[in-house]
């Protein structure tokens, strides 16, 4: 557990440091042509993620994801692959209208955004270090950092 959190610890402050933080900012030092998702910046795509993800439109949430996404438990434990396996994540929970994210925390570098969550499914919050990778105006990875 100690090492766990000194891992978080140290991830966590490498990217305060390195990275621009943001709040609800349209600025982006990560160029996005106008034929990727509307012309959106990376951090713009991750929270239209988080509006789609509280009104439990999974139809409009899903077409955010590229078909190929990548999804892992942080570091590097693959989860799943593409985006029935996003399906299989929150298809249910979007149908009963169970769960919430609320940001806490955002930072953005290129193509990254990193969130501080906290997420409410059926009334228990459980936090989370989300990071999303956004490549050609969709989500292309995320991963989930659980034990902090």
């Amino acid at each position: 557990m100690k090492i766990t959190s000194i891992i978080i610890v140290s991830f966590a402050l490498f990217f305060a440091v390195a990275c621009e933080t943001r709040s609800n900012s349209n600025e982006s030092a990560y160029p996005i042509t106008s034929e990727q998702s509307s012309g959106l910046t990376p951090l713009q795509i991750v929270n239209k993620r988080m509006a789609l993800f509280n009104q439990h439109n999974f139809q409009a949430f899903i077409k955010l994801y590229n078909k190929d996404v990548k999804v892992y438990t942080y570091p590097d434990k693959l989860m799943g692959t593409g985006s029935s396996r996003l399906g299989a994540i929150f298809k249910s929970d979007f149908e009963k209208k169970s769960i919430n994210v609320k940001i806490v925390n955002q930072i953005s570098n290129g193509p990254y955004v990193i969130n501080h969550e906290i997420v409410t499914n059926n009334g228990k919050k459980t936090k989370y270090v989300s990071i999303y990778e956004v490549r050609d105006g969709l989500i292309a990875s995320v991963s989930f950092v659980r034990a902090f």
